[in-house]
């Protein structure tokens, strides 16, 4: 299996919205928000998410399906970038 990373516009969105509803491709394993710290989230919980904000998503998919499914992902609307893991 192979690891990618996303970065995912979630503009607009509550909580992991974007992440949750978004359609995932043949060969998907798993995959999550990364939630950083960091990031300053300045915006009340129950409010949308700032227009330009992003998190980084790691996805893990199956190694038949890795260039679809980046291909997938690039074609996403809410889909920033694509990188795979190594």
């Amino acid at each position: 299996m192979k690891k990618l990373w996303l970065e995912l516009d979630i503009s607009g969105t509550l909580g992991d919205d974007a992440w949750i509803d978004m359609e995932q491709p043949k060969g998907f394993i798993e995959g999550g928000v990364v939630n950083d710290p960091k990031s300053a989230n300045n915006h009340p919980v129950d409010q949308p998410h700032p227009e330009g904000a992003w998190r980084e998503v790691w996805v893990q998919i199956e190694d038949l399906h890795v260039e679809d499914a980046i291909r997938f992902y690039k074609e996403q609307e809410r889909v920033l970038s694509v990188e795979e893991d190594g």
